[in-house]
């Protein structure tokens, strides 16, 4: 039934399994029943409570489980005389068995008691750290899991061609599945959903899907753009998996492979695991994007068109562009193709013509980058047809119109803008419960733009994604300063709930838990700082970059 339905349709494939690890391996306080009791177990027999396993039988007529005392053998479905012992987990932590495995009796069995860890002994009524309730057994038994960065999805016009994985259906526009980066180096836990009990698990990106389209005359119409669900979560989504690649002793997980080490060894990796992120494989897309200072901006070039859209340079370039990595060399490895913009709206150009702009830093978020432009404040560029050749301008600072839009908030000096995220989610949409859709953060809908004189400004950025032209009037929704503290503010980083921004104080660290009511965590600054510029984080540390060069700061506890 697992692997060919039992005629129900179900929401996910594992609604639709009946089998689980325990049914036949127990847990650490039980032997197995050999009676199936997952999602779908309630379907193989009147009563509800899940298939018998002891009832089945193999071709050759013999029972396909047999226990003998204590232990458990498995008779082959496949070749007839073979069978083998399924080891039961309540052995292996046993002193007294011959299949007694003390790195697995630790693993099961320690829990705090007090303030004090204890292994060993399970007595009744005790919940270990890694209770079956709460984490499935693949959480620690996945020796590897494959992850795929980016699935863009190019529909290309006059290309005839049937529907890709779906009904066979000719169209003109050839849509393929093309996935940007394959990787089986990424392990990383997260929440399971309701169906599998809300358990810890193996999770990977798998969702990431980039939309562009490309008319007749080979025209970007779009490229690389997100997605964004009804109700406000990213596309670029990460979901719980079952990997295919569990191991016994020889592939399990390591106690430091999910926990600090005892020698401070594994920042990284942790990062990666609790899904905080690296900054090893954050998505740039096609173009970098650069402040220019007095010269404005530019989107850089720097992957190929064409699929795989490998970065210039790279080995995958060299393998499968050759031509283009040969003259890409030839050429100094010099990146060669660049679309600007001066940094200024043209009606500015008549109202001030003296008027010099200066753009200090840029954020990518979506369709659009928000610009920090020092006494032009924070400005707002419409990015979305950069690709595009049929464009003679193809980056824009008020699409629709000057008067039905204003894509920009004056500020006395903005030297910095920061997101927490390139991605474009909406906390502002209507939510519904029943739809078990995440609830998004308010402070996704904000940019937090740093002001030399202001200190921290808010500015609010969701209508900027809801499909409404019309409304797009960007203002500031606060200005967070106290006392003068944050004069001077010069960088600022968005780390989960918390901004650290860098003034003449120091590094401040403002927790935006609330974002209309900032609050003041802990200032950082000489003789440990100087002049800091800007900080970024990974998992427990900072490196902040002064006067001085990098430090790192430990922000495990603020």
């Amino acid at each position: 039934q697992d692997m060919h339905g039992n005629t129900r349709l179900q929401q996910e494939v594992r609604a639709g399994c009946e089998i689980q690890c325990v049914d036949c391996h127990g847990t650490a306080d039980k032997r197995p029943t050999l009676r199936t009791t997952g999602p779908a177990s309630y379907t193989s027999s009147p009563d509800g409570l899940g298939r018998d396993l002891m009832a089945m039988r193999t071709p050759f007529g013999k029972r396909r489980f047999e226990r003998v005392g204590d232990r458990v053998f498995q008779n082959s479905m496949v070749e007839e005389g073979l069978s083998w012992e399924v080891t039961q987990t309540v052995d292996v932590i046993d002193p007294t068995h011959p299949r007694y495995n003390r790195k697995a009796a630790l693993a099961k069995t320690v829990r705090f008691e007090g303030d004090r860890m204890v292994w060993g002994d399970l007595p009744p009524g005790t919940c270990p750290a890694h209770a079956n309730t709460n984490m499935h057994c693949i959480a620690c038994h996945s020796s590897w899991n494959p992850s795929c960065y980016g699935c863009h999805l190019p529909q290309r016009a006059n290309v005839k061609m049937p529907h890709l994985h779906w009904d066979g259906d000719v169209t003109r526009n050839y849509t393929p599945y093309n996935f940007q980066t394959l990787r089986d180096d990424v392990y990383m836990l997260a929440r399971d959903g309701d169906v599998t009990g809300n358990r810890i698990g193996p999770a990977r990106s798998s969702c990431a899907i980039h939309v562009g389209s490309y008319n007749a005359n080979r025209e970007a119409i779009y490229f690389q753009q997100q997605t964004i669900s009804a109700e406000g979560p990213s596309g670029i989504a990460f979901s719980t998996n079952v990997p295919h690649t569990v191991r016994g002793r020889d592939g399990t997980k390591q106690c430091t492979d999910c926990h600090v080490s005892k020698a401070n060894d594994n920042n990284a990796w942790m990062a990666q695991l609790l899904m905080h992120g690296t900054n090893n494989l954050n998505f740039i897309g096609r173009f970098a994007w650069v402040a220019a200072g007095e010269h404005g901006l530019a989107a850089v070039t720097v992957t190929e068109r064409d699929e795989p859209q490998a970065v210039i340079g790279s080995t995958l370039h060299a393998l499968a562009f050759p031509e283009r990595f040969k003259h890409h060399v030839e050429h100094g490895r010099r990146l060669e193709h660049a679309h600007e913009h001066p940094g200024r709206d043209i009606g500015e150009s008549l109202k001030k013509p003296a008027y010099q702009p200066e753009v200090l830093q840029v954020q990518l978020r979506g369709e659009y980058l928000l610009a920090a432009c020092g006494e032009g404040g924070l400005r707002a560029f419409d990015v979305a047809f950069t690709d595009d050749k049929a464009f003679s301008e193809r980056i824009v600072t008020a699409p629709v119109s000057p008067l039905g839009q204003r894509f920009y908030v004056p500020t006395k000096f903005a030297a910095a803008v920061a997101a927490p995220t390139t991605l474009a989610p909406d906390p502002t949409r209507t939510h519904a419960p029943e739809n078990r859709e995440p609830t998004i953060h308010p402070m996704y809908g904000y940019v937090y733009v740093a002001d030399k004189y202001e200190g921290l400004i808010l500015v609010g950025v969701a209508t900027m994604i809801d499909g409404n032209p019309s409304n797009n009037f960007l203002k500031r929704d606060l200005t967070f300063n106290p006392n003068g503290l944050l004069t001077g503010a010069r960088g600022v980083t968005i780390v989960g709930t918390y901004a650290y921004v860098s003034c003449d104080a120091g590094l401040v660290v403002v927790d935006m838990d609330d974002p209309k009511c900032p609050k003041v965590v802990t200032v950082v600054g000489e003789p440990f700082l100087k002049h800091v510029r800007n900080v970024q984080v990974q998992f427990r540390y900072a490196y902040a970059c002064d006067a001085e060069g990098i430090k790192v700061l430990d922000v495990t506890d603020l």
